[in-house]
């Protein structure tokens, strides 16, 4: 199978299977052709007695493989999962940059029962021009960024990264960040529609907020986080970038206060049930760069 692509204003989400290609025009006329060879994960270290059998704070720390073809060239990728190196930096050659989101063989090792994130096909990635941002417009740091960069033990218990094995079986479907009770939640980018998809106000057992960015490109970012305290503002109404959309980590946080964040695009064309979901670190990776901009201009 063969995806044809177009470089736009924010970055590009897609998935392929074994043979499959995408074949990604960028602004210079030129064509790239990445062809996934093949994928697998392996479990690096495990203090569960069984694979995929939850322990309370049991560790596991997994690797994912990926081997590509660019315009013929093979290119291994490796991508952990669990530790530090979860914050990892996306690759760059040819003119592109590459991220490595995942790859389905992961769930041989764990289980998808703590939040949707296995990829639909044999591995999931997302991809720009090299230099490029991942979307048009600075990006508003979502919360308070924790100084020096996200650390793994500050995921919740240190296993709540994107797809991270909390208690060292379930795959997490987002990126936990502790913080206190009441730290303040802001749009990162231009919401054009929003609101709580959970309410303890309804009876559920979470207030969990949605909202979506729909870029000129045709491309939607839809955006997730759970634990919320409040809103501290009317939904469905349009937000700006920078908004104090709500105080956080105060709602059904188990034993570390934290606030849940989660990330998906919808591809220009496709319905939003086809949104491919990505790992939030991508959303911080940018934050934090534009924040160092930001103060080196003061």
């Amino acid at each position: 199978m063969i995806l044809e692509k177009t470089a736009r204003a924010s970055l590009t989400a897609f998935e392929l299977d074994v043979g499959d290609e995408l074949h990604f025009r960028m602004s210079n006329g030129q064509v790239r052709r990445i062809r996934l060879e093949r994928a697998h994960a392996a479990i690096d270290h495990t203090t569960l007695k069984k694979v995929k059998e939850p322990e309370f704070g049991a560790h596991t720390v997994l690797r994912m493989h990926a081997r590509i073809l660019v315009d013929g060239h093979a290119i291994d990728l490796v991508r952990w999962v669990g530790n530090q190196k979860s914050f990892y930096e996306p690759w760059e050659f040819f003119g592109l940059r590459l991220w490595f989101d995942g790859v389905a063989a992961l769930f041989d090792h764990l289980n998808e029962n703590h939040g949707a994130c296995k990829p639909r096909k044999a591995a999931r990635f997302a991809v720009q021009e090299a230099g490029a941002r991942i979307c048009p417009v600075l990006l508003h740091p979502w919360c308070p960024l924790p100084r020096g960069g996200l650390r793994i033990e500050d995921c919740y218990e240190g296993s709540d990264c994107w797809m991270g094995p909390y208690h060292g079986a379930d795959a997490h479907g987002g990126l936990d960040i502790n913080h206190p009770a009441g730290t303040p939640i802001w749009t990162p980018v231009p919401v054009q529609r929003h609101g709580l998809f959970n309410s303890l106000e309804k009876g559920d057992n979470n207030n969990r907020w949605r909202g979506f960015c729909e870029w000129g490109d045709g491309s939607v970012w839809v955006l997730q986080v759970h634990h919320l305290l409040r809103l501290r503002v009317p939904e469905e109404r349009p937000l700006a970038a920078g908004t104090l959309l709500a105080d956080g980590a105060g709602v059904w946080n188990g034993s570390h206060e934290h606030s849940h964040f989660a990330f998906k695009v919808t591809e220009p064309g496709c319905e939003e049930s086809d949104a491919i979901p990505l790992d939030p670190w991508i959303l911080f990776w940018q934050m934090y760069r534009d924040r160092a901009a930001a103060l080196s201009h003061r």
